[in-house]
């Protein structure tokens, strides 16, 4: 009787979220944006690019990585695409909040970091609902 509980709660767990699954999508997402961001840094050293254009840019880039990200991860899950495709953002994020801290040696949290970790979160939960269905 314990083994038959024990293998029926295993693949419940399984079935939630895959950490290797999340894994790829988080390769995926940089192998989506590292493209993406060197194009734009060529445009930036080869033309006038308006400052303020920045921000908006790498928020766009950063929102269709994490949203075609969460929409792979939300395929191979099995449910809960909305819960993979937003551990999904909230890692990306996460690593790429560490790697641009370390580049310009600023690790302070502000209201922006914490409104791109939320959209980070919302894209990759609405790829992981797209994804799913």
């Amino acid at each position: 009787m314990m083994r038959q509980i024990n293998q029926t709660k295993k693949p419940a767990i399984n079935e939630h979220i895959s950490l290797s699954t999340i894994g790829k999508g988080i390769l995926i997402s940089y192998i989506i944006t590292i493209p993406l961001f060197s194009i734009f840094a060529f445009i930036l050293t080869y033309t006038d690019f308006p400052q303020h254009m920045i921000k908006p840019v790498v928020l766009i880039t950063t929102i269709i990585s994490v949203l075609v990200a969460g929409s792979f991860v939300a395929k191979n899950a099995k449910s809960k695409g909305w819960l993979n495709g937003g551990a999904v953002g909230l890692l990306y994020m996460l690593l790429l909040y560490i790697a641009s801290s370390i580049v310009l040696r600023d690790f302070s949290i502000n209201r922006y970091i914490l409104t791109i970790m939320i959209i980070g979160v919302l894209t990759g939960s609405i790829g992981g609902i797209v994804g799913i269905n």
